[in-house]
């Protein structure tokens, strides 16, 4: 179902994509490349993004498009393994929301230019999608509920795809959060610290065996309120590719559950707004709705964990990589006071509504100390 790779093959660079700058073309570069590249005429305007550099492109003709110039540390592997998926899914799922991929006339899926430093980076022109972000909308439990099935019928568009770089290293890899253990000391306030070590350390010891013997396969892993566009109540488009990875289903749910809940006055029904929009696609199973507490916060220690540990080398990027983070903390210190059974039980609740295919899951009586 996938083109056929033509990305050069890796050459292991100096620094790795966390540590070398990014790419800093001008708006009138981006032009040229987008003219020379991909005989794009359009006009260019800057988005923001950390590690790599990404341009808004209009044509005369009105379409849009998006200007992908990847940082130079990349992995040509990970980029194909992104582009394959999208063309995996544009002829799986053609209504599917998801960024198209527009190849060089010559029918190459990529682009290489080198900036005037001497780097060389990997360009990709992908369709713009219309839509505010997810986390510039009003919540509301019907959004929350289709963020929920959007994520399922992305996982089941990706369900038959496969590619030899799907189990790479990755930072937001919730399997491999036991690895951020040694980056904990970076977290000067000490009893933040020893909340982010002790759910880190429950996560090794209790859920990862568990975990391991979920249902896996490929998944978007970041479907968070900056790659979710919506349009009122309802979820109109998924971009971002960028953390793809071979793992168990059911950590997609915990990027959106995880960002959703911070703040929210209602943060238990919307969590389970989220999983029941998730089960009306795919039906969960009892075990992975156990998990979810745990995968939920284990994405928040992790997000406290990288961006203290980022922002000792990236003092100038700060707000950037602080935004949020002592909410989500906050997070935690709520769902530890809630506790796993009881975000379970009104998970069950919200799922044992009768799907076409599910294994029935029982009803539980109300617990009315939820905060819905």
């Amino acid at each position: 179902m996938s083109t056929p790779s033509r990305f050069p093959k890796r050459v292991e660079p100096a620094r790795t994509v966390l540590e070398e700058p990014a790419p800093a073309f001008s708006t009138a570069q981006a032009r040229e490349i987008a003219q020379r590249g991909f005989a794009l005429r359009a006009s260019a305007y800057l988005l923001a993004s950390e590690r790599d550099q990404n341009f808004r492109l209009r044509s005369a003709d009105g379409s849009e498009w998006v200007l992908k110039i990847a940082n130079p540390a990349e992995d040509p592997a990970l980029l194909d393994m992104q582009t394959q998926a999208l063309l995996h899914i544009a002829e799986v799922d053609p209504e599917l929301s998801v960024p198209r991929v527009r190849a060089t006339p010559e029918g190459a899926l990529f682009h290489e230019v080198d900036a005037d430093d001497g780097r060389r980076s990997i360009v990709r022109l992908l369709s713009f999608l219309p839509g505010q972000l997810l986390g510039d909308a009003a919540p509301h439990p019907a959004l929350a509920r289709d963020v929920g099935a959007m994520a399922a019928r992305l996982a089941r568009a990706l369900r038959g795809f496969s590619h030899p770089s799907s189990h790479h290293p990755l930072l937001w890899d919730l399997t491999q959060a036991p690895g951020l253990r040694e980056r904990t000391h970076h977290i000067e306030n000490a009893s933040r610290r020893c909340i982010i070590e002790e759910v880190l350390d429950h996560f090794a010891a209790e859920v990862l065996p568990r975990l391991q013997q979920q249902r896996a396969q490929m998944i978007h892993n970041d479907v968070s309120c900056m790659n979710t566009l919506v349009d009122g109540h309802r979820v109109v488009g998924v971009i971002d590719f960028g953390d793809l990875i071979d793992a168990p289903l059911v950590c997609d749910l915990a990027v959106p559950i995880a960002e959703l809940l911070v703040g929210h006055p209602k943060p238990i029904a919307t969590a389970a707004a989220i999983a029941a929009g998730y089960h009306s696609v795919t039906p969960l199973e009892d075990e992975e709705l156990r998990l979810i507490f745990d995968l939920t916060a284990t994405r928040c220690a992790m997000a406290v964990a990288v961006a203290h540990w980022r922002v000792r080398d990236h003092p100038e990027n700060t707000a950037y990589i602080m935004a949020g983070v002592e909410d989500t903390g906050t997070l935690l210190d709520q769902m530890r006071e809630w506790g796993a059974e009881r975000v379970y039980a009104a998970l069950r609740r919200a799922c044992a509504a009768p799907v076409a295919g599910a294994v029935p899951i029982a009803s539980v009586a109300s617990d009315r100390r939820d905060p819905e």
